[in-house]
């Protein structure tokens, strides 16, 4: 008798709380929602975190707000994630590149990018520019790679970012060349010393080497992404100036904690992604350097992600880069 009332009670319970989840879930978010930025309060990566969220705020009519968490290249913000509950009110917009590498760069990280956190979506990519001492006598990629390998080893080249650090590693592992490396706290600082002729070439991104090769304190040859970044239409490509198979950028993207319902992921997927196909969108990636690059559902995210951690890892294999 107490196990049939038991049951009863239990499936009572039952009934009355599945359409409350289905309810909750269908008015998601309810509350405001909060997105991680990786990046310093008014930089770059900051504006860039923050024209998402308002894009999120209008289109939705709730609040959501940028909390910065800043620090080991991205790994707190990351961690902060992480640790996160997977109820669809935290999320994290950052770059790609930090969260595939810093498990491959960084000591005492250890986590699989693949399933660390739950993704939702790609938004956009920021393409890299190859740029030399405006005073060496190079003037294409051609000329750069008879350059290094003159040397022998003995060209410097600058690395402001683990991304840069890569694309210069795939550089020299594509044409079968060493060069050695000067590491620099910012690209300012590596864009100073290339224009003083201290280093040979380095990998900014695509704003801070126009914005360099207009002051003439740089030269740009080529940019990372296998297609032309449209901020410089005119510039070829790696592989277009003879580079087989070049193609780094860094990809831009949003990820959820591990366990975050897949409806609640699927509906933010489809909000961010309207928010990346809007023309002003479009406008504020021009100038910044990037272009639109929404994914068509999370598990299309999960492949690019694998993708690029597949690229790090042999890149950073094959330059036997030792973890710092």
């Amino acid at each position: 008798m107490y196990r049939k009332a038991i049951a009863a009670v239990a499936a009572a319970l039952l009934a009355w709380s599945a359409p409350l989840w289905s309810q909750a879930r269908a008015e998601y978010p309810d509350r405001p929602i909060k997105i991680i930025c990786t990046y310093a309060a008014g930089g770059g990566g900051d504006l860039m975190v923050r024209w998402y969220a308002n894009g999120l705020r209008e289109l939705i009519g709730k609040p959501v707000t940028v909390e910065n968490k800043v620090g080991a290249n991205g790994h707190l913000g990351n961690q902060t994630a992480m640790d996160a509950r997977p109820d669809g009110y935290t999320m994290i917009i950052t770059g790609a590149s930090a969260w595939v590498g810093n498990p491959l760069l960084m000591k005492g990280i250890d986590y699989d990018p693949m399933t660390a956190l739950a993704p939702v979506t790609t938004l956009n990519e920021l393409g890299l520019i190859l740029v030399v001492n405006p005073k060496l006598p190079i003037h294409s990629v051609a000329d750069l790679t008879a350059f290094i390998k003159a040397k022998s080893g003995k060209a410097l080249y600058g690395v402001q970012t683990s991304s840069a650090l890569v694309a210069t590693n795939l550089y020299l592992q594509k044409i079968g060349a060493e060069a050695t490396r000067v590491a620099y706290k910012s690209a300012g600082d590596a864009a100073a010393d290339t224009a003083a002729g201290l280093i040979d070439f380095y990998f900014p991104d695509a704003t801070l080497a126009m914005a360099q090769a207009a002051q003439g304190r740089v030269r740009m040859l080529a940019s990372t992404p296998a297609k032309r970044v449209s901020v410089a239409p005119d510039l070829p490509t790696m592989q277009e100036a003879g580079v087989p198979d070049f193609d780094y950028s860094v990809v831009w993207a949003a990820w959820f904690p591990t366990g975050t319902p897949e409806p609640i992921i699927h509906k933010m997927h489809d909000w961010l992604v309207q928010i990346v196909e809007r023309p002003d969108t479009k406008k504020f990636l021009f100038e910044a350097g990037a272009d639109q690059r929404p994914s068509s559902s999370p598990e299309e995210m999960a492949a690019v992600i694998s993708r690029e951690y597949g690229k790090w890892r042999q890149i950073v294999q094959a330059a036997k880069i030792e973890k710092e």
